[in-house]
């Protein structure tokens, strides 16, 4: 059985929430559609909701929206949409594998949805920042400090230990330790992001290759086949802890793409201008006034379907 990731599940959740409102205009129905066509995994989640009929049409609208808005707050709630994300990530058949990437994220110990960036003190007094979409279990012991990314983005600031433990976040790609460090680590599907701002991070392929250590101002990837030559560092990529995004000669297309993880419903890039560059200090909790800025900046314009649906296009 397909396991899906659990931000196209909370995406399809969402979409089915709105639409259950009975107030959609025929523009949003498109929308939703034309979300169902980006990727297969979204058009399974949706069936999975249809498959699962009758528990879904168990949350009421009124219910539903409090549910998504309330459920990283409210135990209850988050305990609820996780049974029900649990159903579709499984295929709806109720089992329930707890190593499944798929169903795993929805179960861990903190989660940020779409446009929520958070920062958390670690038991240790180090910090822990959160980008959008992002899912991190923590686990503490007389041994060790592990730190378990399942989704997203984390910034992350080491604190000294008495005891003296060694730190360790491990990935789906590999694992990486700690060298009293501040560093960002990015999950990228089948690669993983990381770049270090202070101190060292030891890097641990899954492969079960050598380890290699990637110093201050370095960045990488690595995989399950192994770590990638390392770059200097971009000291921009970690702009959303301010609350921005910073944009040195970025390619259109990876800007809508970056401040898509930023904010609900579709934002596409047409083609015609992908590859025109920008520049620039965004905002990211208001996604509206970054578009405008793009459209005086640059020769494209901001066609709104809805306000759920936006293409930056040719002017």
């Amino acid at each position: 059985m397909t396991a899906l990731n659990m931000a196209v599940v909370e995406q399809a959740i969402a979409w089915r929430v709105r639409l259950a409102s009975g107030t959609c205009a025929a523009d949003e129905v498109n929308a939703c559609q034309y979300w169902r066509a980006q990727h297969p995994d979204n058009e399974l989640a949706w069936q999975r909701l249809d498959a699962l009929g009758g528990r879904f049409a168990a949350i009421t609208p009124g219910i539903g929206h409090a549910t998504l808005d309330g459920a990283r707050h409210d135990p209850q709630r988050r305990r609820a949409l996780k049974a029900l994300a649990v159903l579709i990530a499984a295929g709806g058949t109720g089992v329930i594998a707890s190593h499944s990437n798929g169903v795993q994220p929805w179960l861990a110990d903190l989660r940020t949805g779409v446009g929520e960036r958070r920062k958390f003190t670690l038991p240790d007094g180090g910090s822990l920042h959160l980008n959008a979409s992002t899912a991190v279990d923590i686990h503490y012991s007389s041994e060790q400090r592990l730190i378990r990314l399942y989704q997203g983005e984390i910034f992350i600031e080491t604190a000294a230990d008495p005891q003296r433990r060694l730190f360790w976040v491990n990935t789906a790609q590999g694992r990486l330790r700690a060298l009293g460090t501040c560093f960002l680590v990015r999950e990228q599907g089948e690669l993983c992001d990381l770049a270090v701002y202070a101190g060292a991070v030891e890097v641990h392929p899954g492969n079960g290759s050598n380890a290699s250590v990637v110093e201050q101002g370095w960045q990488t990837r690595f995989g399950l086949d192994g770590i990638r030559t390392p770059q200097p560092v971009d000291s921009e990529r970690s702009s959303w802890i301010d609350g921005v995004l910073v944009a040195r000669q970025m390619r259109l297309a990876d800007f809508a793409s970056e401040l898509s993880r930023q904010r609900h419903g579709v934002l596409r890039c047409d083609p015609a201008v992908a590859e025109l560059r920008i520049s620039g200090v965004f905002p990211l909790d208001d996604s509206e006034r970054a578009l405008q800025a793009v459209a005086r900046t640059l020769p494209v314009q901001v066609l709104y379907r809805t306000r759920w649906w936006v293409t930056l296009a040719p002017a």
